[in-house]
């Protein structure tokens, strides 16, 4: 069994071995990846209202080849038509780049907007009604025809007994507090080379359900021809 390893294993040292720099390297190791784990923590707790610029990442695609085209499909969930950009920076080299700007729908109060809306109007056209009434409250028997006096600039109307004077103001919507931030948000650019020429007229590109599917087409070889001479 001793033979298998070295005398000098088994063997008490005779000298002191320093181990300072494997621990030196252990040490910047663990730094860096504090570092990296800090940054990517930061990224991640960082606010919306803190985002004064637009991230970048890299989006993920499939790349395939058929006998005639070349296939690109990239996720892209959120992406608007608008906000991507494809073009040929050299004959066979194709950029895709763009901005995904997602935003926060807050929940659906559709029927609560609708309730604090309808009764303001309400109390304006009970409020509208009651000061007609009360234009002349002294003279109950005065026909409908008789136009009403018009109140005396800074007089204050009473109000109607049971209605209150207290303005309902509509509740303020809280935005939630997000612990994470693990969505893809930003710029992002990805650069394609064919190995063979491409038909640049008869490019294709298609957006559905966050897929971006882009089709290149392969450029027709060049048969030889023959020219007779007249």
């Amino acid at each position: 069994m001793m033979s298998f390893f070295p005398r000098s294993f088994c063997a008490p040292a005779t000298t002191d071995v320093s181990f300072t720099p494997l621990f030196r390297l252990l040490e910047d190791y663990d730094n860096y990846s504090r570092e990296v784990q800090n940054a990517d923590a930061g990224r991640q707790r960082r606010p919306r209202q803190a985002r004064s610029g637009l991230a970048t990442f890299t989006p993920k695609f499939d790349v395939g080849e058929t006998e005639n085209t070349y296939e690109l499909h990239g996720e892209f969930p959120g992406l608007q038509r608008e906000n991507v950009n494809i073009e040929f920076t050299e004959p066979q080299t194709i950029v895709i780049r763009g901005r995904v700007e997602r935003t926060y729908s807050e929940p659906n109060n559709s029927n609560t907007n609708a309730g604090t809306t309808t009764e303001p109007a309400e109390a304006g056209r009970r409020n509208s009604h009651q000061a007609t009434v009360e234009d002349d409250p002294e003279d109950e028997h005065t026909p409908a025809s008789t136009p009403a006096t018009t109140p005396k600039p800074g007089a204050a109307k009473p109000a109607a007994p049971g209605q209150s004077q207290d303005v309902t103001k509509a509740p303020t919507q809280q935005e939630p507090k997000y612990w994470l931030w693990e969505r893809s948000v930003g710029e992002f650019s990805r650069t394609f080379s064919f190995p063979t020429p491409v038909d640049h007229d008869n490019v294709t590109a298609n957006l559905n359900n966050g897929i971006l599917t882009v089709t290149v087409p392969k450029a027709k070889k060049l048969t030889a021809r023959r020219i007779a001479i007249n």
